[in-house]
């Protein structure tokens, strides 16, 4: 498969200095250009030119790269060096696996354990869902849908299936991002999304259980569907 030729000259905005440590913001700078495309899988990632776009110093960069190594966003190859990481179907369909079993775990923990004041910031939250699915960018759906689930895991007692949850979407962010920019696929997410709010209003695990695992499969169908139908992770 031919390399993409993607720019990452002046794809990234200078890293500022306030808040969290510089490692970290680097890493979040170059996690959100390949979330949303920017950087798009097998893409070299040129240290030159990314120092000049960050605006930091190679020590930094490189920092940052080890993190997202670790994470599995960038992987490292023979005679290119650091490149986006490309995943394959069986990669994806595994990713899916478990993000449905944690799924399912934390609908039925929400509807069995979570107070009134938390489903009514999770209705608000689907509601800010609903919005940013209207927006048409990317990040910020991204960014909505992050937040949703923080309310769901917050909601339910287990900031544990959240950290897992984040871990596992990083590995399918690329799919997720594109399935996600058709309009088929954002009409259909979230009316799943309102089934799981309704069964969860009526504290109905076993509901719950079901509309989330419909989610999940729904969402796995629209990721793979962007895969080509024979995978050459091996470039």
């Amino acid at each position: 498969m031919a390399e993409p030729q993607a720019q990452t000259s002046g794809v990234l905005t200078p890293v500022t200095l306030e808040n969290a440590p510089l490692r970290r913001r680097v890493a979040a700078a170059i996690r959100d250009a390949i979330e949303v495309g920017k950087l798009p899988p097998g893409a070299r990632l040129v240290e030159k030119d990314l120092c000049t776009d960050l605006n930091v110093s190679r020590t930094s960069l490189r920092e940052a790269l080890r993190e997202l190594e670790a994470e599995g966003l960038v992987t490292h190859q023979a005679h290119k060096g650091l490149v986006v990481s490309r995943i394959t179907r069986a990669e994806a369909e595994n990713v899916y696996r478990v993000r449905a079993a944690l799924e399912a775990l934390i609908v039925e923990q929400f509807a069995e354990d979570a107070d009134v004041e938390a489903l009514a910031d999770l209705k608000a939250r689907a509601e800010t869902l609903r919005r940013a699915y209207s927006s048409n960018d990317l990040r910020t759906i991204l960014d909505a849908k992050k937040d949703f689930y923080d309310g769901l895991c917050t909601g339910a007692g287990n900031p544990l299936v959240l950290d897992l949850l984040t871990r596992l979407n990083s590995q399918v962010t690329q799919l997720r991002g594109r399935s996600l920019m058709t309009e088929a696929r954002r009409t259909s997410s979230i009316a799943e999304i309102d089934a799981l709010i309704r069964a969860l209003a009526k504290r109905d695990a076993a509901g719950a259980r079901k509309a989330v695992l419909r989610h999940v499969e729904n969402a796995a169908k629209a990721a793979m569907a962007t895969l080509p139908a024979c995978d050459d992770a091996a470039d």
